[in-house]
């Protein structure tokens, strides 16, 4: 089996996009698409490891094909080894964005992704971005990631608390681009720059969703 075909085998059995796995491997999206595409042979020795620490498939299937897909089973197939984060981002409450914090009095989550020291988290408070995002989700926000349309990002609207909105482009005309920021539910509105002073206080890089009572 060739590399982009047991990359496209990563994707489908973790229903991840090609996005969303260089966001967990913390490679650019041009890495897994030649990974994808065959413009990459064989997987570094390193991507191997990750991709196998962080989704449970054989280190040496990932790199050049050989034995099973599998590190265990593959009635356990759906089973992933979870990778221990040492990176502590703090906490904070949503009206505590953009405010100069002391941020070690604040609880914190551990994550392996590498961040900024600026990355902090925040739970979801309300229904706006439903059915993706549940009240009381986390999300780990990186001020110094440049958001791209499709991004998940906080804004602050009119100097008001932040919020949390898709980013869509509209368009582009003369190097003023002009963007909308989108609640996922239909109930509430959308945002555009051109209407509202908007500041964008950071990307999202990770989303975790708890078991709800």
């Amino acid at each position: 089996m060739a590399l982009s075909d047991r990359i496209k085998l990563v994707l489908e059995e973790n229903q991840l996009s090609q996005y969303e796995l260089a966001k967990r491997m913390n490679v650019s999206q041009a890495t897994v698409a030649f990974w994808c595409t065959g413009r990459t042979k064989n997987l570094r020795g390193d991507y191997a490891s990750k991709l196998s620490r962080l989704f449970g498939y054989d280190q040496s299937w990932l790199s050049d094909g050989i034995g099973s897909p599998y590190s265990i089973p593959a009635v356990h197939s759906n089973i992933a080894m979870a990778e221990i984060g040492t990176q502590r981002i703090p906490l904070i409450e949503f009206n505590k964005i953009g405010s100069d914090i002391e941020t070690r009095l604040y609880p914190y989550l551990l994550t392996d992704m590498e961040t900024s020291d600026k990355a902090y988290a925040v739970a979801i408070k309300d229904s706006s971005m439903l059915p993706k995002f549940e009240i009381g989700d986390r999300v780990i926000i990186d001020p110094e990631v440049r958001p791209i349309p499709g991004d998940f990002v906080i804004a602050r609207i009119d100097e008001k608390e932040p919020i949390f909105r898709k980013i869509k482009e509209l368009s582009s005309d003369g190097g003023n681009t002009r963007y909308e920021f989108v609640p996922l539910n239909d109930d509430f509105s959308v945002i555009r720059s051109d209407q509202h002073v908007i500041e964008i206080l950071g990307t999202m890089i990770e989303h975790r969703k708890y078991r709800k009572p």
